[in-house]
């Protein structure tokens, strides 16, 4: 049995070392001490970024973060042990609130220390109307997920362009259970441009092993098509193993040795933060995003097991978020305190520019670990 916790590495630019190699303009960090607060070491504050994106003090960022932290874990088998009785959980406030379908599933949410909100449909009900629009036709920059808080399932459209009436009048027959929105920007893989290179680079995520050897978690997209990995610095890193991507997005990287690469930490840009676990995203939960591009920001999860129609193709289960990320964040993780959630994929960008509405799309970390069986480095 693996063990459910993780720790990650910094998520410095990283190239593959074919003809067509991507390349990196970040140098490779020199430490792998992790760190075991929320303010980095030597730089980046994590507190301090939700605490500026939230728009309240670092004090309250920081009690927010702890009450949030021992939420996820109560949100996730509170849902899990209601099933079809509950409409999924949020955080509200760090607050944990299970949606549920009767008065019943209410009383056990409330003998269990969350608060209950009785709704009108279950996940199961949610899941079965996500699937009936996921089956009609669809264009380019569209998304469809579950908001669990409106208890409605919800389909993204471009602000211009697809109208995907296919879905429009499929969506009728479940009348308020439905809602469209409108979104800004083209939804693309965050793989960076750099020039001369139409491929650009990426960010690396988690690090794990699987007892005898080490390995790098990052995006699939990255990896895909590209066979061996190095340093800016010329530094050999090792070869790409397996690539999925589309419908999932994640990549294994085969270390050479210990030492190729810091294990526990990741770049904070500047300074490094260690990862002690990982668990499955909430919906309303305080994150951040750390890449070579964008560095560390900071935002909330918006939805997650969300299905994202992207250029490149079709990726599900994400976790969409309000961060905004560029070019060559791709693959970077996606964390909240010591605690890591995804990988970075796709985001609704104007080319090198975040638009107004940022969205980017993480593939959840659960997934390469589960399918790898490997173990996240930093396990207790």
């Amino acid at each position: 049995m693996l063990a459910a916790a993780i720790a990650v590495v910094a998520p410095v630019a990283f190239v593959p070392t074919a003809a067509t190699a991507k390349p990196g303009d970040q140098p490779a960090p020199t430490s792998g001490t992790a760190v075991t607060t929320d303010r980095a070491a030597g730089g980046a504050d994590v507190a301090g970024a939700i605490a500026r994106q939230r728009g309240i003090s670092r004090d309250a960022a920081e009690k927010l973060l702890r009450a949030e932290n021992a939420s996820v874990d109560l949100a996730n088998r509170l849902t899990t042990a209601l099933g079809a009785k509950s409409g999924g959980a949020y955080l509200a406030g760090g607050t944990v609130v299970v949606t549920v379908t009767d008065a019943a599933a209410a009383a056990k949410v409330t003998a269990a220390g969350a608060k209950a909100r009785i709704v009108t449909r279950g996940q199961r009900q949610l899941e079965a109307i996500q699937r009936t629009l996921e089956a009609a036709p669809s264009e380019p920059n569209t998304s469809w997920g579950i908001d669990p808080q409106a208890n409605q399932v919800v389909v993204g459209l471009p602000a211009a362009g697809a109208k995907n009436a296919a879905q429009r009048t499929a969506a009728r027959r479940f009348g308020s259970a439905v809602r469209f929105e409108t979104e800004d920007g083209a939804i693309q893989p965050n793989v960076g441009i750099s020039s001369g290179d139409p491929l650009g680079s990426c960010s690396a995520g988690f690090t794990a092993t699987d007892g005898s050897f080490n390995y790098i978690i990052t995006a699939g997209h990255c990896t895909q098509g590209f066979p061996h990995w190095t340093l800016p610095d010329g530094s050999d890193v090792g070869p790409t193993l397996e690539s999925h991507y589309p419908e999932n997005d994640f990549g294994l990287i085969w270390m050479n040795g210990p030492s190729v690469w810091p294990t526990g930490v990741f770049n904070l840009w500047p300074g490094s933060q260690g990862i002690h676990g990982w668990a499955t995203a909430v919906s309303g939960l305080s994150v951040c995003n750390s890449g070579r591009t964008t560095g560390l920001r900071c935002g909330r999860v918006l939805k997650t097991n969300v299905t994202v129609n992207g250029a490149g193709g079709t990726v599900r289960q994400m976790i969409e978020t309000n961060i905004c990320t560029l070019g060559g964040d791709s693959g970077g993780p996606l964390f909240a305190s010591h605690i890591g959630y995804g990988l970075n994929s796709h985001a609704n960008r104007n080319g090198s520019v975040c638009n107004s509405s940022p969205k980017t799309w993480h593939q959840p970390v659960s997934e390469p670990i589960n399918t790898y069986q490997v173990v996240i480095y930093g396990a207790p």
